[in-house]
C-alpha cells in the first residue's frame, strides 16, 4: 500500500514540473526572435522593446501614436492615454485608454479589450491593433518572421500638402504641438530647430516648449520673454511691433524685432502661445537683407497649420475630443455620449467629477451652421444631471462643454438629430432655465385651474398677468449684466429685457413655445415676447404690462415703477402697431 501512494506521490510531483514549463512558456519566450514593426514596408524603432500579451502586440504609446500622425496627451493622475488623429476629408478620430482598463473608447464609443495598457519600463505600452484600426490603418501578424505589419493610405498619414505651390509636410513636437513645413527645410542643430539656406537666402525656425512652475496669462509669457531677450542683447535688439491673433481656436501674440548681434542684421518673427501648463514660443529667423514678403507669408502659411494636442478639432466633421479639464477634474461619464449618436431632440449629459471644481454649473453651447443656443448644466455635490437638446431640427449638431468664467473647453463632440420637431423655442437656454424646478413649480401653480380644451392661450394670459403684479419693472439696471429668468425671481424684480426671459421660462415649462424678440428705432430698444398659441404667433409686452408706458401713442417709458396691477391690452397687441415703432426686429438667441 506505500509503494502504490509513493508511486502516487511521484506521478504527481512529475505531472506539477510539467505544468509548471508548460505555463512558464506561455508567456513571451526569451529565446523567441524579437518583435518587429513595420509601417508600409519600413521598420520601426522603438525605445522599449514590443512585447505580446494574452495573444495581443503592444507598442510603446507615443511611438506608435507619433508614426500614425496621430497627436497623444498622457494624464498622469488617472493613468489615462489619449490620441486625436485629423483625417482629411474623413471624420476626426479621438480615442482613450487606461492603464489596466479593458475598456477603451473610439470618439467616445466604448470597445472591449483583450489586453488592457501597461507600464513596462517606465513605458506605457498600448495595444496596436487596437490603436492603428482606429485611425485607418490596416493591421496584419506574420507569424512566421513575427512582424505586425501596418499599412495606410499614404493620403491620409503625415501626407505632403501643397500651400502656395510649396509642399509642406507635418513636423511633431513635445507637448502635443504639430506644424506643416516646407518640405525642402533641414533639421537643424537639434529636433526642434528647422531651415534652409543656400547663396542668398537663410530662414530658419525654432520651437520651444516651457512647461510653467505656475499658472501664467499669455501676456505674462510674452512680456517675460521680451524682458528675456532684451536682457540678452541689450540695444543691439529693437521691437518693430506687435499683434494679437487666433489661429485655429489659439490665442497668438505675435512679436516682430530687429536682432543686429549677428552680421548681418536677422528679422525675427515670435509667436506666443499657452495651452493647460505650456507655454509655446516659435521664433522664425531670417537675414534683413532678404525678401522680407516672400518670407514673411512663408511664416504665415506655417503658422495655420499649427494644432495642438485636444485643442484644434475640424467642427465641420464628426468630431469627438476631451480636452485636458475633463481629465483634471476626473470628469467620469454615467450617459453614453459618441461622435454621430443618433438623438431624437434630446439626450442625457449625466456624470460625477472631483472636488476640486469651484464652478456651480457647465455651460453648454449646442449650434448648427449659423443657429445656436447655449443653456445651463448645474452641478449639485460634484454631481450632474440634465438634458441637452438638440433644437435645429434634422441633421449634425456640435456641442461644446465649457467651465463658466475661465471659458475652459471640457469637451466638444457632434450628433446627429433625427427629429423633425422644432423645439427651438421649448428649450431652456443660459438666461431662460425653463427646466429648473422652481420655474416648473410656479408656472404649475399659476395655471393649475385651467383645465379647458386648448389652454395655451388662458395659460399665457394668466403667467403674464401674474409677472405683471408681483415682479417689480427694474429701471436702474438696465446697463448692467443681464439677471437669467431664475434670478429675477429671486431678486422679484428685473429690467425689460429680463422680465421677458422670466415669461419665456414660464411659458416654455408650460409647454407652450416663446420666442424673445428684440426691436430697435433710432437710439431705441425694447424687448417684447412672442407667443405660439394653436398655430398664430402672438405678441405680449410684459414689460407694458407692468408700467405706464403706452406703445400706441408713441410714449415707451422705461423710467416707471411698476404700479402691480397688470395692463391687459399689452398682452396679444396688434402687430401692426410694432411693425411701425420698430422698423428693425431680432429674435434673440435666448
Amino acid at each position: 500500500m506505500k509503494r502504490k501512494l509513493a508511486i502516487l506521490l511521484s506521478i504527481f510531483v512529475f505531472f506539477s514540473f510539467l505544468n509548471i514549463n508548460v505555463y512558464a512558456t506561455g508567456d513571451e519566450n526569451e529565446n523567441q526572435k524579437p518583435i518587429t514593426v513595420k509601417l508600409n514596408g519600413e521598420a520601426l524603432d522603438f525605445d522599449t522593446e514590443p512585447v505580446i500579451i494574452n495573444d495581443r502586440t503592444m507598442l510603446p504609446m507615443r511611438a506608435i501614436f507619433e508614426e500614425l500622425g496621430a497627436q497623444v496627451n498622457w494624464h498622469k493622475e488617472i493613468k489615462t492615454v489619449t490620441g486625436y488623429r485629423r483625417y482629411k476629408d474623413i471624420s476626426d478620430m479621438f480615442i482613450k485608454l487606461k492603464i489596466g482598463d479593458n475598456t477603451a473608447y473610439r470618439n467616445g464609443k466604448a470597445f472591449t479589450l483583450a489586453s488592457p495598457p501597461v507600464i513596462k519600463n517606465d513605458r506605457t505600452l498600448v495595444p496596436v491593433r487596437f490603436i492603428a484600426e482606429s485611425f485607418g490603418v490596416d493591421v496584419d501578424w506574420d507569424s512566421k518572421n513575427r512582424t505586425v505589419l501596418l499599412n495606410y493610405d499614404t493620403d491620409q498619414v503625415n501626407s505632403p500638402e501643397l500651400i502656395d505651390d510649396i509642399s509642406y509636410v507635418t513636423k511633431y513636437f513635445d507637448s502635443g504641438v504639430n506644424i506643416m513645413i516646407p518640405e525642402y527645410w533641414n533639421r537643424g542643430s537639434d529636433s526642434n530647430k528647422f531651415g534652409y539656406r543656400d547663396e542668398n537666402n537663410s530662414i530658419q525656425m525654432a520651437v520651444d516648449i516651457v512647461e510653467f512652475k505656475e499658472s501664467k496669462t499669455l501676456d505674462q509669457f510674452t512680456e517675460e520673454s521680451k524682458a528675456s531677450i532684451l536682457n540678452n542683447f541689450k540695444d543691439k535688439v529693437i521691437f518693430t511691433g506687435n499683434n494679437k491673433i487666433n489661429i485655429n481656436n489659439i490665442n497668438v501674440n505675435v512679436v516682430y524685432l530687429k536682432n543686429s548681434s549677428t552680421t548681418p542684421e536677422v528679422n525675427q518673427v515670435i509667436y506666443y502661445f499657452t495651452h493647460s501648463e505650456y507655454g509655446y514660443k516659435i521664433t522664425f529667423s531670417y537675414y534683413s537683407e532678404a525678401n522680407d514678403s516672400q518670407f514673411l507669408n512663408i511664416i504665415s502659411n506655417i503658422m495655420n497649420t499649427i494644432e495642438i494636442s485636444g485643442l484644434t478639432i475640424s467642427t465641420k466633421d464628426e468630431h469627438y475630443i476631451e480636452y485636458d479639464p475633463f481629465f483634471n477634474y476626473e470628469i467620469d461619464l454615467d450617459s453614453e455620449i459618441y461622435s454621430s449618436m443618433e438623438v431624437e431632440g434630446e439626450f442625457d449629459f449625466k456624470g460625477t467629477l472631483n472636488n476640486k471644481n469651484d464652478f456651480k454649473y457647465f455651460i453648454v453651447t449646442i449650434s448648427r451652421a449659423a443657429e445656436k443656443v447655449q443653456l445651463k448644466v448645474p452641478i449639485t455635490n460634484y454631481e450632474f444631471n440634465s438634458k441637452i437638446y438638440t433644437p435645429f431640427k434634422l441633421g449634425k449638431h456640435n456641442v461644446t462643454i465649457e467651465i463658466p468664467k475661465s471659458q475652459d473647453k471640457v469637451m466638444q463632440f457632434s450628433v446627429l438629430n433625427t427629429s423633425t420637431q422644432d423645439i427651438r423655442y421649448l428649450i431652456p437656454s443660459i438666461l431662460v432655465e425653463k427646466d429648473d424646478k422652481e420655474i416648473i413649480d410656479l408656472a404649475n401653480e399659476i395655471t393649475k385651474n385651467i383645465d379647458k380644451y386648448l389652454p395655451e392661450y388662458d395659460k399665457a394670459k394668466a403667467i403674464f398677468k401674474w409677472i405683471c403684479e408681483n415682479i417689480e419693472y427694474d429701471s436702474e439696471s438696465i446697463n448692467k449684466s443681464p439677471r437669467s429668468a431664475k434670478k429675477v425671481l429671486a431678486d422679484n424684480k428685473g429690467t425689460n429685457e429680463e422680465l421677458s426671459y422670466l415669461y419665456a421660462a414660464l411659458l416654455r415649462a408650460s409647454g407652450i413655445p416663446t420666442k424673445i424678440v428684440k426691436g430697435t428705432r433710432v437710439d431705441e430698444q425694447h424687448v417684447w415676447n412672442e407667443i405660439e398659441i394653436n398655430g398664430k404667433w402672438i405678441i405680449a409686452d410684459v414689460t407694458l404690462g407692468s408700467s405706464s408706458g403706452d406703445i400706441a401713442e408713441d410714449n415707451i417709458s422705461e423710467d416707471e415703477t411698476a404700479d402691480k396691477k397688470a395692463d391687459m391690452k399689452y398682452f396679444d397687441i396688434k402687430r401692426s402697431d410694432y411693425e411701425e415703432k420698430f422698423p428693425e426686429t431680432e429674435i434673440l438667441e435666448y
